[in-house]
């Protein structure tokens, strides 16, 4: 049973399309990606998934798939956001979009590109009603 509904999961979509909009993060090559995605899971002690290009539906930048321990990318150059996106629905206990996820999404962001997007992120999704643990000044 999904932890969200899906107009919840929806505007979360939608939230995070403008935050990419406005705060861009960088455009990763899938060696760099990978790089990065193994130092950032030693660092949260988590296995490193997988992570593939593939051809997905075209309202989909990138999937989580959870049973594999795999990440899928639909362009050859993910971007930050994208990859801490698909991770947060791996590192969480319910994988949909919720408010676990979004915190974790934050958290990420926080610690692996920046404070100033994490707030950034935070602030819209507490904007949009969207519930989501208060933000962190420290880590």
């Amino acid at each position: 049973m999904p932890d969200v509904s899906p107009t919840e999961a929806a505007q979360t979509y939608e939230v995070e399309a403008a935050f990419e909009a406005a705060m861009p993060t960088r455009e990763l090559t899938l060696r760099e990606a990978r790089e990065w995605l193994e130092e950032l899971c030693r660092a949260e002690d988590l296995d490193t998934p997988d992570l593939q290009v593939a051809r997905l539906k075209p309202a989909f930048e990138a999937a989580a798939l959870p049973d594999e321990w795999c990440l899928l990318v639909a362009n050859m150059a993910p971007t930050q956001h994208t990859l801490l996106h698909e991770l947060s629905h791996l590192a969480c206990a319910n994988r949909g979009h919720g408010r676990e996820f979004r915190t974790q999404l934050v958290r990420y962001l926080r610690r692996w590109v920046s404070v100033d997007h994490a707030a950034d992120l935070h602030a819209r999704f507490m904007s949009a009603g969207l519930s989501v643990d208060p933000f962190a000044a420290t880590r």
